[in-house]
């Protein structure tokens, strides 16, 4: 496990160091599978452009969520993912892609990007084995630093990452610059 998360409240409360098994959690996020109610196992893989669809999908099912006219489009993806090679995941159940992360990094920071989790499977822990996945694949790179960027107004989103114990900034501005203007956001209802 990445000592990064070491801190997280679920292994803390625990009294758990890192790499060691909470009631066998940490090593259930480790191998990307959980089992939970009747025995129903979700897993979690390596995203491939294949599941695009069922991203693309996913993503617009999650209300507020924000799209963006190239960036996500397939070969937006589909470039993100050659440029960034096994660090975004989905999390499938019974086939069916329920969460998903854009992972990637610029050889000194990590950054997380479209981090979600179908409404109707949440609160499982299917987020955090993801954010794991993905910790483990920068830390592999040497990457020793993670962000994202998340909505002000996304009040489940910024209540998960506080839980799993990642710090807001309050030090500094963020800025963009738009280079193409032909990248529409949009805002699902």
């Amino acid at each position: 496990m990445p000592r990064a998360l070491a801190g997280w409240p679920l292994l803390r409360a625990a009294g758990a160091s890192p790499g060691v098994g909470v009631d066998g959690l940490t090593e259930q996020y480790r191998r990307g599978s959980l089992r939970y109610g009747g025995g129903v196992r979700m897993t979690v893989r390596e995203m491939t452009i294949e599941d695009y669809e069922g991203v693309y999908a996913l993503w617009m099912s999650i209300k507020g969520f924000a799209i963006r006219s190239l960036d996500d489009s397939r070969e937006g993806v589909g470039r993100f993912l050659r440029r960034n090679p096994d660090m975004s995941v989905v999390a499938l159940e019974e086939g069916k892609i329920v969460g998903s992360i854009l992972c990637g990094h610029d050889g000194r920071r990590g950054c997380l990007y479209h981090v979600c989790v179908h409404e109707n499977y949440r609160m499982r822990g299917i987020g955090k084995t993801m954010v794991v996945h993905c910790m483990e694949a920068l830390e592999k790179e040497g990457v020793s630093k993670v962000s994202l960027i998340a909505f002000t107004q996304n009040d489940i989103g910024n209540a998960f990452w506080k839980e799993i114990g990642w710090t807001k900034r309050e030090d500094l501005n963020y800025y963009d610059f738009v280079l193409n203007h032909k990248n529409i956001v949009n805002f699902n209802q």
